[in-house]
């Protein structure tokens, strides 16, 4: 078992010293042209340099109701991605947001619908106002 947690940690770091490299070669303007790819490789070499020092227990499959959850994720994530042309990033992202809110926490409805709201809005604010990507603006 330790072999493999070394094999698997010697992997991610070298992934992410990969990405960290080619993060360097990236000669573009805009700055979430690097940030993305800086951050994910850095990521990457922190979990395998803690998966080679901490090698992990494999456990079985989570139960039949943990799988549907991570079934549901995931069928909402397309869904998302379907969606986010036609109603634009500020309302596709809402709408992904509140059902997950609300699976995550005990609150009220409008306490869960202004969670979503905020988490919308200032994922619009960081995209578009701070990373200056182009969002699909849809109906709105």
């Amino acid at each position: 078992m330790r072999r493999i947690s070394l094999v698997c940690g010697a992997f991610l770091v070298a992934l992410g010293a990969v990405a960290l490299l080619e993060t360097l070669r990236l000669r573009d303007g805009w700055l979430g042209a690097r940030l993305m790819p800086a951050l994910v490789g850095g990521m990457l070499v922190l979990v395998g340099l803690a998966h080679v020092r901490e090698p992990i227990t494999l456990e079985a499959w989570p139960d039949p109701a943990a799988s549907a959850r991570v079934l549901a994720v995931l069928a909402l994530l397309a869904l998302y991605v379907v969606l986010l042309p036609f109603l634009g990033f500020l309302l596709a992202t809402l709408l992904f947001a509140l059902p997950l809110v609300r699976a995550l926490g005990a609150m009220s409805w409008s306490l869960t619908l202004a969670t979503a709201a905020a988490i919308a809005l200032a994922s619009h604010v960081v995209f578009k106002h701070w990373l200056g990507m182009p969002l699909p603006s849809g109906l709105l």
